[in-house]
């Protein structure tokens, strides 16, 4: 025969949606973080290559 579940007490049901809610949480500042590395990582690349770039063009001839 079916038996009810047992109720699950109002601190028990807190404890869960606060956990699950700091798992996205942490979840999402660690998908910022990763995108805003990213972003720094690549802005430097193309600074240096930017450089490179106008270190080749202009000759270093004193005037």
């Amino acid at each position: 025969m079916a038996v009810p579940k047992s109720r699950r007490s109002k601190a028990k049901g807190r404890t869960r949606l606060s956990n699950w809610k700091k798992k996205g949480e942490r979840a999402s500042n660690l998908a910022l973080n990763s995108a805003k590395t990213f972003f720094q990582k690549e802005k430097k690349e193309a600074a240096l290559a930017l450089m490179k770039k106008n270190s080749k063009e202009t000759p270093d001839s004193p005037e």
